[in-house]
């Protein structure tokens, strides 16, 4: 790895911060931040088509239309976080799976 330092005019140098070890290492230590970030902005939209779902289902007033809309907006906001819950859990396992431990990955 290089070490950067400053060349100031005059021949002065600042050194580079000594103690620090940079922050991506690997390909896994980049992903793993993404992807976290990524799952909880899913879950984030997850529940709040969900509230939505049930607040239009609130407000549908009896209106058979607009129930069927709230309803398949509930639905699909239950798919959706099943879906992201289920890759949660797999990347996670994924993840323990390839990390060199040695035995099980529980």
């Amino acid at each position: 790895m290089e070490k950067l330092a400053l060349q100031l005019p005059g021949g002065n140098t600042i050194p580079p911060p000594t103690g620090l070890k940079p922050d991506f290492q690997d390909l896994a230590s980049l992903i793993t931040p993404l992807l976290n970030i990524i799952f909880y902005l899913a879950l984030f939209l997850t529940f709040y088509y969900l509230i939505w779902g049930a607040l239009s289902y609130i407000m549908a007033q009896g209106q058979k239309e607009n129930l069927a809309k709230a309803r398949a907006r509930i639905t699909w906001a239950l798919i959706g976080l099943m879906v992201t819950l289920l890759a949660f859990f797999i990347a996670k396992f994924i993840g323990e799976v390839f990390t060199p431990k040695g035995g099980l990955p529980f």
